[in-house]
């Protein structure tokens, strides 16, 4: 996601949207590839299309007015009042910069949720000058039982540095390299080696984006155990609390 400067009315908006709490979360499952159940929801923030075409343009906008850690706790804290409809078993995934996760008062927030099975999807839009403050911060967070995941990987270098340095629980393979894999072998191989990359370092590996039957299959075959996509489910909201144990899949 590329931010650019927001034009003037919409950093009225955006503290208007700060002031009034005006952010409405909606939920992407993360699922089983092999059977469809559901094992974590990314939370996304929404906001009033009037103001904002788009998420990227309200954080743009927030960004330019000098409070985007400000816009990003509020998505947050938005989020997290929805942990108790949480299905049984499932994580909450929720993203943050590096900027915000920096922020003592965004720690605060997810140290006080710590024990409810939550995630940190980490973007990244700055170069990071810093990183044993980041490591440190992520080491106290995966200390009290948050899972740090890195998004995007594979979209550009600061992906792949957040790897390296942060060791993650989880990496969320982009879009970009799962969009039409089943008939791309560049693409096959570069998710084949972040399979075993992912099995090496005991984690996660989640494939973003996934939109067609063929990709699904294909992951499936290169051995990517976990997905999210509109071939799965768009985002909405939470289902009625429950163990997830049925299939999302509409196959």
């Amino acid at each position: 996601m590329t931010l650019t400067a927001a034009p003037l009315p919409a950093l009225y908006n955006v503290r208007e949207v700060i002031h009034s709490q005006a952010i409405q979360p909606t939920f992407q499952p993360v699922v089983h590839l092999e059977d469809g159940v559901v094992k974590a929801y990314e939370a996304l923030a929404r906001f009033d299309q009037a103001h904002f075409p788009s998420p990227a343009d309200a954080f743009a906008a927030a960004l330019e007015a000098g409070v985007g850690v400000d816009l990003e706790l509020l998505a947050l804290e938005r989020a997290f009042a929805y942990l108790d409809e949480m299905p049984a078993g499932a994580w909450l995934s929720a993203n943050l910069s590096v900027e915000a996760l920096l922020t003592p008062r965004v720690c605060a927030t997810l140290m006080a949720h710590a024990p409810r099975g939550i995630a940190v999807e980490l973007t990244e839009h700055t170069q990071v000058h810093d990183y044993p403050a980041l490591v440190k911060v992520t080491e106290g967070l995966r200390e009290a039982g948050i899972l740090i995941a890195v998004d995007d990987a594979g979209a550009g270098f600061a992906s792949l540095s957040h790897i390296l340095q942060l060791r993650p629980d989880i990496i969320k393979l982009d879009i970009t390299l799962t969009r039409g894999i089943d008939n791309d072998p560049v693409r096959m191989a570069l998710a084949r080696s972040l399979v075993g990359f992912a099995e090496d370092i005991g984690a996660m590996l989640i494939a973003e984006g996934i939109e067609t039957v063929a990709e699904h299959e294909k992951l499936r075959a290169l051995g990517v155990k976990l997905g999210q996509g509109y071939f799965m489910a768009r985002p909405g909201p939470l289902p009625d609390r429950a163990d997830i144990t049925g299939g999302m899949r509409n196959l």
